[in-house]
């Protein structure tokens, strides 16, 4: 028996990186999956390396457009009789400290890192409770939900943001039989960081620190990431809510 038989999960941001090898992993593990995107293109292309149309769908989504999020929720139950979790993983990263980021900025990142975490679970949780009896949520924060970094002033308050959010509602809906915990990264090779190594000095100089700063000594690969993912969808994660669940190749064992 595979990890996920028989859960039906929602994957937000699953076009590429990290989402894309989430979607996948869990769709291996034995769930049905919602891969949902901005990017039709990048949705068509997993949907044919998958290759698996009775339990893998995909559909375009905005995650801070409330109706996009009601109706990824509405075609998961409507495909598959109902929802047994969600991972809110679609987010942005733009390098910024408080002085030079401008209102835009701070928009566009907490539209997508809270908003869109919020308006998941806003839509996901009765669907869940209603269909399933309960069910999990995997909402993405980061290392930076735990520690602050330099030139990523916005994108540490918004993943903090993430966490605070994922605790409140393991309180607010453990008796309805929910549980959500916040997965936080380090460093993954993604193109999500591209922005932010290349002003701290390009590849070459993170790959010189990375050591340093990331004790595990390499990146992160985003299957690392899919796989506790994995964990805290099943039922052998069932006594954990509330919980920041840290995948970081030892970076906050130094603090």
């Amino acid at each position: 028996m595979r990890l996920l038989d028989g859960k039906v999960v929602i994957v937000t941001g699953a076009t590429r990186g990290i989402g894309a090898a989430i979607a996948t992993h869990l769709h291996d593990q034995g769930a049905a999956v919602l891969a949902t995107g901005r990017s039709k293109e990048g949705l068509a292309d997993l949907a044919a390396a998958v290759g698996d149309s009775e339990r893998f769908g995909t559909l375009p989504s905005d995650v801070t457009v409330e109706d996009d999020v009601a109706a990824a929720v509405a075609s998961a139950v409507g495909r598959w009789g109902k929802l047994t979790g969600i991972v809110n993983n679609a987010g942005v990263l733009i390098p910024n400290d408080t002085v030079s980021a401008d209102l835009a900025e701070y928009e566009s990142t907490f539209d997508v890192n809270v908003k869109g975490v919020f308006l998941g679970c806003k839509h996901a949780v009765p669907a869940m409770v209603s269909t399933n009896g309960g069910g999990s949520i995997v909402n993405f924060g980061s290392i930076n939900s735990l520690a602050a970094e330099k030139q990523l002033a916005l994108y540490t308050a918004s993943k903090g943001a993430v966490l605070m959010l994922t605790r409140a509602i393991a309180l607010d809906h453990a008796e309805q039989g929910i549980r959500a915990n916040c997965l936080c990264p380090g460093f993954v090779d993604t193109d999500l960081n591209v922005p932010h190594y290349t002003r701290l000095g390009g590849r070459a100089a993170l790959d010189a620190a990375l050591p340093d700063f990331q004790p595990l000594g390499r990146p992160i690969e985003p299957v690392e990431i899919a796989q506790p993912v994995a964990f805290l969808l099943s039922d052998g994660s069932s006594a954990m809510t509330g919980t920041a669940f840290v995948v970081d190749g030892g970076v906050l064992c130094k603090a």
